[in-house]
């Protein structure tokens, strides 16, 4: 049970963040042109990071399609989802940008590792084994 915590804890923790920020109409404040783009790409590429761990701490079960389809599909959920929030609209660009922005985040984590402790070689994290007694 724990492990099915580690390992999906922090993608299933941001998609609720995501879902929360979703429900914010937006402010007066006014950004500049395409800093929504900007900003959906990073939140998304923090959720295609955190699905990368979960693909890693699952052992890799699972195909990275599947990481990335849920990621890209939850990006169009959240668009959908904008769409009933009053003073916010749904946006396909959003969608795709949420899409590139989970898998930027994926292959970030493939490419460099990005957590620790290292194991020889490839540069990904090295699992830990955890039982309960």
């Amino acid at each position: 049970m724990i492990e099915r915590v580690i390992c999906w804890g922090p993608a299933v923790l941001w998609a609720v963040v995501l879902f929360f920020l979703s429900e914010k109409s937006p402010s007066s404040f006014t950004l500049f042109f395409g800093a929504d783009k900007v900003v959906h790409g990073a939140l998304y590429f923090v959720l295609g990071l955190a699905l990368a761990w979960s693909w890693y701490r699952g052992n890799a079960a699972i195909p990275v399609s599947v990481f990335i389809l849920m990621g890209s599909g939850y990006g169009v959920f959240d668009e959908w989802h904008q769409s009933f929030v009053p003073g916010r609209h749904a946006s396909v660009g959003d969608a795709v940008v949420d899409a590139i922005g989970v898998i930027g985040g994926f292959a970030i984590f493939r490419r460099r590792g990005l957590s620790f402790p290292f194991r020889g070689g490839d540069g990904l994290p090295q699992p830990k084994n955890y039982t309960v007694d």
